[in-house]
């Protein structure tokens, strides 16, 4: 027998062997990923050049994403201007490029553009001033914060051929009210299409004016209309979003998020995508900073316009991307060719109920980056957001697409801070400033119990004083994990999970991990009776049914440094029962340096302080999860007393892949991350991988499976 038959034999059984141990040790969990294992508050410490995991922290591996950023302002630029004076193009090219130079990580444009290559612009353009009847001019005015500034973009492609020269740069959009002129579904009543029509915000540039401009040099430089391409229906690469470790959610009406409602099926057969997307070399992300509904629209939402609407008989309709879930749907569609490089620009953006209805702002910055999730997470901040309210983010950090930890992204040039414009946020058409997807995602959930009365009884005992763990008794039952991602992924549907029937009641718990003391607010909306303890203290209690509002309860609240207990009670008269929850400034972002996490995730203050006999008994390699992943999972591990250790992947063969965190490491219970990538930072294949944990006198080995 050959050594490569030998060798397949050996790993189908290996596969064989895992796969028959997650399915007979499955947890009892809704739905559970790596999307969560996103924040650490402190720097890692460091030992021979490689992180320590210390309790309270996650690690994320070796590496750091650049992200540079440039305003107006900077002393350097030989003419200075005011963050939101009007400028010329000479003074946006300066912006630009002291951005793109800016960047020296070896991930720069100038290092991932290769001269054979064929280099696409995801510009957007959702609608235009050469269309009198479209949104461009809602409420009488025009809007070029909608759109990619043209200056910006001409400037990209100077220094694309000055810098690299590739063979060919194609501007590329299928926005739906930029039909080209003489297309089906361009207007009888518009003037000029999209491609045609000149800014005058834009310094009188128009698409053909540019290519125009680049006629004589090598580099060939085109637009593609995305509406007309031709396309092609290929699954989505790494799988739909919902492959992400997702254990079926079961109560009635829980598709509402994923792709195909009521269904119980994943959408296996993919998307019809233009073939420029799919074919073309790199892809360059070029958004305008923009609000929305989901919170922002950049370099990730901006693949929005990448579908073949023409595929489906929509003319230039996106929808069928949402297949009832947006966020969901444009990280699929960015899964087909993600962005080698992200240009975010705000020297025209939009506030408020955007993108079409909103404000034009001018905020002369650009935020650029190789790791689309590192580059939007930053630009978020310039913005006055907090990316970890950003549910696209989490999934596409989930997905692998980067590193969303703003402690783990190496900023260049000005900090987000320094030039950050709180944008008006969306209210979806109500001016109310909730947005989508913000809110506390994961909870342990406990229930149903009898009574519906928040009074009637302590449904457990103690309940003030709860400190659950995953798999813990509660009751009849077991105390269960609840996550949810993507859309309305602030609400938590305690009704639906715990089946609530007439007169019963339900508990939710988290835990709210804070750098340092200080207040904020509660934002809690809940329909049926409920009550609300932090820290033991009832901070919240309403004892009739209400409608359900989003945020409709703002509670002024004090965090502790360190853990903070939230435990939420609803009681249901009539059954049913949806509940959210999140802890915000005035502003309603999330307040900096809190995280939320579970029991038993993350070593924590809380566990630190129980008594000796809680501590591991012995040291052990509990496991990862989820498992099988793609692309990142978390490792579990144990230790009865403080003593140096090693946590390593090795593949099959024996060969370490990676070397996730040595030194000396405290009592307790620990996780770490694995983003499936080596030491290089090369993402690896589909296979079987080994975690080791060693220390002097122990060693134990666990199997996790990559499927991308």
């Amino acid at each position: 027998m050959s050594k490569s038959r030998r060798n397949l034999i050996a790993l189908s059984g290996l596969v064989l062997l895992v796969a028959w141990d997650l399915v007979s040790h499955r947890p009892t969990t809704f739905f559970i990923s790596s999307a969560h294992s996103a924040a650490a508050v402190d720097e890692p410490l460091q030992m021979d050049g490689l992180p320590i995991l210390r309790p309270g922290t996650l690690t994320l591996g070796e590496g750091r994403p650049t992200v540079a950023i440039a305003a107006s302002i900077d002393e350097q630029l030989q003419e200075p201007a005011p963050i939101d004076a009007v400028l010329s193009y000479e003074q946006v090219d300066a912006v630009v490029r002291r951005a793109l130079d800016l960047d020296q990580s070896g991930r720069s444009l100038r290092d991932i553009i290769d001269a054979d290559d064929w280099v696409l612009l995801k510009v957007n353009m959702v609608t235009n001033r050469g269309n009198r009847s479209s949104a461009y001019y809602t409420d009488g005015f025009e809007h070029p914060g909608q759109i990619t500034d043209l200056r910006v973009v001409k400037s990209v492609i100077n220094y694309l051929v000055e810098h690299v020269g590739p063979r060919r740069i194609t501007i590329a959009e299928g926005g739906a009210e930029s039909p080209r002129r003489g297309e089906p579904g361009f207007p009888t009543s518009a003037t000029e299409d999209g491609w045609s029509v000149t800014y005058p915000e834009f310094a009188d540039l128009s698409y053909m004016q540019i290519l125009s401009d680049f006629a004589s040099v090598a580099t060939v430089v085109d637009t593609t209309d995305l509406n007309y391409a031709p396309y092609r229906r290929e699954p989505v690469p790494g799988g739909p979003v919902q492959r992400l470790g997702v254990t079926r959610l079961t109560y009635p009406g829980s598709q509402f998020g994923f792709h195909m409602e009521g269904t119980g099926r994943f959408p296996d057969e993919g998307f019809f995508m233009p073939e420029p997307i799919l074919d073309a070399d790199k892809i360059i992300s070029m958004p305008a900073m923009k609000t929305t509904i989901y919170g922002t629209t950049l370099g990730i939402k901006n693949y929005v316009g990448t579908l073949a609407s023409g595929a489906y008989g929509d003319g230039t309709s996106k929808r069928q991307h949402y297949r009832n879930n947006p966020e969901h749907g444009y990280v699929d569609l960015f899964s087909y060719n993600p962005s080698a490089y992200t240009i975010i620009e705000g020297f025209w953006g939009t506030e408020g109920d955007g993108p079409q209805w909103g404000l034009n702002v001018q905020h002369n910055v650009v935020v650029v980056g190789a790791d689309p999730v590192a580059t939007e997470a930053v630009a978020n901040v310039t913005m006055g957001f907090n990316p970890l309210d950003l549910e696209a983010l989490y999934l596409a950090a989930a997905k692998g697409f980067g590193t969303l930890d703003l402690n783990h992204i190496g900023v260049e040039g000005r900090s987000p801070e320094s030039v950050q414009r709180d944008f008006i946020k969306s209210g979806g058409g109500g001016g109310s400033g909730i947005f989508y997807g913000r809110g506390i995602r994961r909870w342990l959930v406990a229930g149903p119990f009898a009574g519906g009365e928040l009074d009637a009884t302590e449904h457990l005992p103690g309940e003030a004083d709860l400190l659950p763990a995953q798999d813990q008794p509660a009751g009849d039952a077991n105390w269960q994990t609840v996550e949810h991602l993507g859309y309305t992924a602030e609400i938590l549907e305690l009704g639906d999970v715990l089946e609530l029937g007439t007169d019963q009641s339900g508990y939710a718990f988290t835990l709210i991990h804070a750098d340092r003391p200080q207040e904020g607010f509660l934002w809690f909306s809940h329909d049926n009776r409920a009550r609300a303890w932090l820290n033991g203290e009832v901070v919240y209690e309403q004892g009739s049914r209400r409608n359900f509002q989003l945020a409709a309860n703002r509670v002024p609240v004090r965090l502790e440094a360190g853990e903070n207990r939230l435990l939420l009670k609803q009681s249901s008269p009539f059954g049913g029962g949806s509940m959210a929850a999140h802890i915000v400034d005035e502003d309603g972002d999330r307040l900096p340096g809190v995280r939320f996490h579970l029991p038993g995730e993350v070593s924590t203050a809380v566990e630190e302080a129980l008594s000796p006999e809680a501590l591991p008994a012995a040291s052990s390699l509990v496991g990862n999860y989820p498992n099988p992943f793609n692309p990142a999972t978390m490792i579990r591990f144990q230790l009865p007393a403080a003593s140096p250790v090693e946590l390593a992947v090795f593949d099959i063969a024996g060969q370490r892949i990676r070397t996730l965190l040595r030194g000396n490491i405290e009592a307790g219970h620990h996780e770490a991350a694995w983003d499936g990538r080596d030491a290089t930072g090369h993402s690896v294949a589909s296979g079987v991988y080994l975690a080791v944990l060693s220390g002097v006198d122990f060693r134990h080995t666990h199997s996790m499976l990559l499927l991308r």
